[in-house]
């Protein structure tokens, strides 16, 4: 059994290092054309093609893209489904904080995954808090029975 895997192994090894090898070499490969025009077998033209079509998928996309809504707004960014911003996101905190970790910005932390300095920093609404933390902050809540809002 262990012959047969070592056997597997270095037959897919030496697969491996063969493709890189053709991999390497343009030249060596059939119908492809080299990085100084010169072509194995192909004619220049098909390459001028090629570039045609790239150039009209490219304007494709970006007429598909007119319509592209902006997401820069002027009011405050919206961290979650229920229309929390920054400020209502720092009051969440503070009270997962004070309610189910007796005001201990160390195991808001832990709980958290997140290191103290950031959670400092969050309760006295110095850092941005993003969707990812509020979303734990909201299941801590919701586990520990804390109502908020």
């Amino acid at each position: 059994m262990k012959k047969r895997t070592l056997l597997a192994g270095a037959i897919g090894i030496a697969g491996g290092l063969g493709y890189l090898l053709w991999k390497g070499k343009p030249s060596d490969r059939p119908n492809q054309t080299t990085g100084n025009g010169k072509g194995n077998g192909v004619d220049l033209s098909s390459r001028s093609g090629q570039a045609a079509e790239d150039a009209r998928i490219d304007k494709r996309a970006a007429s598909m893209n007119r319509f592209a809504v902006e997401t820069e707004t002027d009011g405050p960014e919206v961290l979650d489904e229920r229309g929390t911003d920054q400020a209502g996101a720092a009051e969440i905190l503070r009270n997962v904080r004070d309610e189910a970790f007796e005001g201990s910005d160390e195991k808001l932390a832990l709980a958290l995954g997140r290191p103290i300095e950031e959670i400092e920093g969050w309760t006295n609404g110095a850092g941005a808090i993003d969707g990812d933390v509020l979303l734990k902050a909201r299941g801590l809540a919701n586990l520990r029975g804390i109502h908020l809002e």
